[in-house]
């Protein structure tokens, strides 16, 4: 995809200080602006309360934590024909349970599910002690890289937390807790893009085009290197076997990368590394060597140093010299919102 503007983070938004009577208009305002056009009906008696924690926001893909009271949305002929663009609305659902009709089909969406969307049918959604992650993804593009025509595609789908379906939740769920740099990396935005348009494809019963195909394989893979990394013995025969791929199907989905899988692998060391040195400031530099698979304390600097520029030493006492007091705030981690 070409390069485009991305906004990481912003203002949280809420109907905090709002009255009952406002709340409702008020928290239909804020997704409208923020992720779909779409109307709003209360379905309790108690007090209302909705809050909106925008990640990133682009012209591709846009995505926010979100978390409100038991609601009724909908999308109607009117609201799509207001709308600037046509997207596709995909939500994870990490607390409560969201049920959503669209056309002639019914999906309930409990925890760990996402559920897609085709922003261009009318539909609406009931949710109960909502939280989740919302992602709006312009249509055409999701489209393109699912390689699907008009009439194939689906008004809405249920991704569940197993296979391939699983491996397109757990980039989201991790993606929105990345840093700000990494947030802001159009690669990391448009490789989402391209796992949700392979999982629509594989949910359509269409084939995916190989490109799509090869993004969930490669999240496959990458997932297999998080869980084993701190093996030292893998090695690209044992990556493929464990994958299920043959050894030239695992350089060529990472064809791109030079160095390829190994060089994932190092990378992903690395970023464990990182982590540890900063989350144990009391564990030795070869403990934390031996825990993400290096090979050795000189080969565990060496690499260390190729990949951030400073010793295990040297990063971790900078980042505990800058690391902000505790107490202090540090975002808003998923599943913090209260009523």
């Amino acid at each position: 995809m070409n390069a485009y503007e991305v906004t990481v983070g912003g203002s949280r938004i809420s109907t905090a200080g709002a009255s009952a009577k406002e709340s409702f208009d008020l928290w239909a305002s804020i997704l409208s602006e923020s992720m779909v056009k779409c109307s709003m009906e209360p379905l309790s008696d108690e007090p209302f309360h909705g809050v909106l924690d925008p990640r990133v926001r682009s012209e591709p893909i846009s995505i926010a934590l979100v978390a409100n009271s038991d609601t009724l949305a909908r999308r109607t002929h009117r609201h799509i024909a207001s709308s600037d663009s046509s997207s596709v609305l995909a939500c994870l659902t990490t607390a409560g349970v969201c049920d959503v009709r669209c056309g002639g089909t019914y999906l309930r969406s409990p925890v760990g599910t996402m559920f897609v969307v085709d922003g261009n049918r009318p539909q609406e959604a009931v949710t109960t002690g909502y939280q989740g992650i919302i992602i709006r993804v312009r249509r055409d593009l999701l489209m393109s890289a699912a390689g699907l025509r008009e009439d194939q595609v689906p008004q809405a789908m249920r991704f569940q937390p197993i296979g391939h379906e699983g491996l397109v939740i757990d980039y989201f769920r991790r993606l929105v807790h990345l840093s700000p740099a990494a947030l802001g990396n159009t690669a990391m935005l448009d490789a989402g893009i391209g796992l949700l348009a392979a999982g629509l494809a594989l949910g359509s019963d269409q084939l995916p085009d190989e490109c799509a195909a090869n993004t969930l394989l490669r999240q496959q893979v990458i997932t297999f290197l998080e869980a084993h990394l701190s093996n030292p013995e893998l090695t690209p025969d044992r990556i493929a076997v464990a994958c299920g791929l043959s050894r030239r199907k695992l350089f060529r989905i990472f064809a791109d990368i030079d160095g390829g899988p190994m060089m994932v692998l190092r990378r992903l060391r690395a970023e464990r590394a990182r982590e540890l040195l900063v989350a144990a400031p009391d564990r030795t530099i070869a403990a934390i060597a031996d825990a993400c698979g290096f090979t050795g304390d000189r080969n565990f600097y060496r690499v260390f140093r190729a990949e951030t520029g400073l010793t295990p030493r040297e990063y971790r006492d900078h980042i505990l010299s800058v690391r902000p007091a505790p107490g202090s705030s540090m975002g808003v981690p998923l599943g913090s919102f209260s009523a």
